[in-house]
């Protein structure tokens, strides 16, 4: 079993999520690669490590990481876990133009605004395959960055929606989450 795990924006690849899912899932291959900012970099990247996988894939997203791992569940067909997603990045990310630095190994990267019709292309791309059922939605009540409250309504379908108090956009409750997580591995 490969897991992915797709980190949200200004963050990197490995840290506590990636962890904490090492621990929960000990004999899965985790791969959580640092993502550029520009969208269609982190396209090829991703592509390029769901194909060299064997045996079944997840993708496992938080935030922005959210949104990716929503694509390729579209793109290849994969089940995902969701993560106080951004669904709407072409839409929220606006206030994310400008130079940055990442909090854990302090990449320094520039978010322009011509990301944001990247970002749209590809959520246009991904609606026309989306298939609900293998979406899995935990999200945060309390999310201070999102305004979560329409997916639901837009998800019907969703295999899981489970939604979380106390945990804030960052999903401070993860850890309790992948128990979840594991039982519907268990189940596919």
């Amino acid at each position: 079993m490969n897991l992915l795990y797709l980190h949200g924006f200004n963050a990197d690849g490995g840290g506590f999520k990636y962890d904490r899912l090492r621990k929960a899932f000990k004999h899965a291959t985790v791969l959580s690669p640092d993502l550029p900012a520009h969208p269609m970099e982190v396209v090829q990247i991703v592509d390029t490590l769901i194909t060299k996988q064997t045996g079944p894939t997840y993708c496992i997203g938080t935030s922005l990481g959210g949104f990716y791992a929503y694509y390729f569940s579209a793109k290849y067909n994969l089940p995902c876990f969701l993560f106080n997603p951004s669904l709407r990045p072409h839409a929220t990310l606006h206030r994310g133009i400008g130079t940055w630095t990442t909090f854990q190994k302090g990449r320094t990267y520039i978010f322009q605004e011509a990301y944001l019709a990247d970002l749209k292309r590809l959520k246009e791309e991904a609606e026309k395959n989306i298939k609900e059922e293998r979406l899995n939605f935990f999200l945060a009540t309390d999310d201070d960055i999102l305004d979560l409250s329409d997916i639901p309504t837009l998800y019907p379908n969703a295999n899981t929606l489970e939604w979380y108090d106390n945990t804030g956009h960052s999903f401070s409750r993860f850890p309790e989450a992948l128990k979840k997580v594991k039982e519907i591995l268990l189940a596919d």
